[in-house]
């Protein structure tokens, strides 16, 4: 199945193109419905059109960081990650194929410094928003914030 955009998928390390996306349910592997089965489903892939959210996965998808950004191609439907979200970067699908390896050894310390950036965007924007100021598009609201941090391992 051709998604209409570019897909990326920040995860474990060593994987090639051609290779097939399982969830975790299917791998074993580590995974964020391990700490939140409300917000991550063990039976998906996750999947996105920002490649330095998907570093931010890849640099968490094991101990000590070094995960893999991969750009993906879907093998089933797109489901919008959060589905209360009508517009959405972030999907789920049940399997993606490897198009191609984008970055190899994302470090821990790139995803807390990208998680610490967003918190600080996010307070700005709720601050603003507090204050009366109307809501930016381009900031992050408290429901991207719940959705990002509940699917978080750290």
């Amino acid at each position: 199945m051709r998604a209409r955009f570019t897909l990326y998928h920040g995860g474990v390390s060593g994987l090639v193109p051609g290779q097939k996306l399982l969830p975790p349910r299917l791998t074993d592997a580590c995974s964020c419905a391990d700490y939140n089965r409300d917000h991550c489903r063990a039976d998906r892939v996750y999947l996105t059109t920002d490649a330095e959210e998907a570093a931010v996965y890849a640099a968490l998808a094991t101990p000590g960081g070094h995960g893999d950004v991969y750009e993906v191609e879907p093998l089933d439907e797109l489901e919008p990650d959060p589905p209360a979200v009508p517009v959405t970067g972030s999907y789920a699908t049940r399997a993606a194929t490897i198009v191609r390896v984008i970055r190899r050894g994302v470090p821990v310390e790139e995803a807390a410094a990208r998680m610490r950036t967003f918190l600080l965007t996010l307070t700005r924007s709720l601050s603003a928003s507090a204050n009366g100021a109307p809501h930016d598009p381009d900031r992050p609201s408290v429901s991207t914030f719940t959705a990002v941090i509940g699917c978080e391992t750290i």
